[in-house]
């Protein structure tokens, strides 16, 4: 039997009680009656969905395998909250997480958005976080020491970004941004970088945007040849469609972050995705292990996504602690904080600030209907 038939019901079963919104923890309860639970946070449905279950499959491949091979170890229990993604539904699975108590430590969030809504309710029930895709420059703030990320920041995204479409023939660059905690932050951050007179316009629009006749018109108006896109694959998919349907902003160089990075977008933009380059401070899996990626491949039926093996990752650090002998919040917070972990292709360790040690930023280009990896962008 697969591992994944094993675990029907499990993350069903561990979501259930999120539905109803409880009192603000002050601090992890006292007991669990069963196995301890390691959670997922991010869009399992919704318009990120595609993002979030690359992530939760690789996660959930980690703790199976783990359970496999523990022996007369702990078992811990693959669950997961579903946010869509989104801040406004984050709290309330979050304080319903912190509140039981079998529930060590959390993967995710997965966007931004999402995970600083959830940060100030795991800091406050001391439950450690390491999160494999949110960029934000901002959330260790929020976070405090609970909060950890295998991903470089937007810190370092934004001046690759920056570079990569200054690099552009006789670069005319205008940006646009969602106005999302991750796209208006990176645009500002491109916006910053950017040699001035690089850039010929800005723009934003709200999330959700289906419409993008007014920002095409002041794209040509502009007389941009580069578009730099601050935002998720859903309106990037729209938008570079209604740029490549007008005539005079048909050919323009499309760029945007690793939130655009998605099979999901070449499914919804079609021929449109085509040459459009992108950036994310992730490693595809198939790069990294090629028989993890078989046994990924496997057990979903599909190609390891977008942050699979940081995910995978992420699970791998708890799992590491608890095979150490770390039973609750508190040792494993510390485990993670004070020792490293040798993962999939990279290892993990973090700064004081939850940070990476090791930061990596690559390039990737939508080229005959693929994603393909370019190279490392320094």
């Amino acid at each position: 039997m697969s591992l994944v038939k094993r675990t029907i019901g499990v993350a069903a079963s561990v979501a259930v009680a999120f539905a109803t919104f409880v009192a603000p923890a002050q601090a992890a309860p006292a007991n669990c009656d069963g196995d301890m639970k390691l959670i997922f946070q991010g869009g399992l449905t919704g318009s990120a969905a595609q993002t979030g279950i690359g992530e939760y499959n690789g996660f959930k491949l980690a703790v199976l395998q783990y359970n496999e091979k523990r022996g007369s170890g702990p078992k811990v229990e693959p669950g997961f909250i579903d946010t869509q993604a989104d801040p406004a539904q984050t709290p309330p699975l979050a304080l319903a997480t912190v509140n039981d108590a079998c529930v060590i430590g959390v993967v995710g969030g997965m966007y931004s958005g999402e995970t600083r809504a959830a940060l100030p309710i795991y800091l406050k029930g001391g439950l450690p976080v390491i999160s494999p895709s949110a960029t934000n420059e901002t959330l260790p703030a929020v976070g405090g020491d609970v909060f950890h990320r295998v991903v470089a920041n937007d810190g370092v995204q934004g001046p690759a970004l920056a570079k990569l479409a200054g690099n552009q023939p006789n670069a005319k660059v205008f940006i646009v941004d969602d106005q999302t905690t991750y796209g208006k932050d990176l645009a500002k951050i491109v916006k910053a970088k950017l040699a001035k007179n690089k850039q010929v316009g800005s723009d934003s629009v709200a999330t959700g945007t289906t419409n993008f006749t007014s920002v095409v018109a002041k794209v040509k108006k502009s007389g941009a040849n580069t578009v730099f896109f601050g935002g998720y694959y859903p309106e990037a998919s729209k938008f570079v469609k209604q740029l490549r349907d007008n005539a005079a902003t048909k050919n323009v160089k499309f760029i945007a972050g690793d939130g655009v990075l998605d099979n999901e977008y070449i499914k919804l933009a079609k021929k449109n995705a085509e040459g459009t380059s992108m950036t994310a401070p992730y490693i595809p899996m198939e790069r990294a292990d090629k028989a993890l990626t078989a046994i990924y491949k496997k057990e979903y039926g599909v190609a390891p996504a977008v942050y699979t093996l940081e995910a995978y990752n992420a699970a791998g650090f708890f799992l590491a602690a608890v095979k150490a002998g770390n039973d609750t919040r508190a040792e494993i917070l510390t485990y993670i904080n004070k020792n490293s972990y040798k993962g999939v292709g990279q290892t993990l360790k973090f700064d004081a600030k939850g940070e990476p040690a090791t930061k990596v930023m690559n390039e990737f280009i939508v080229k005959n209907g693929k994603i393909e990896y370019v190279g490392a962008i320094k």
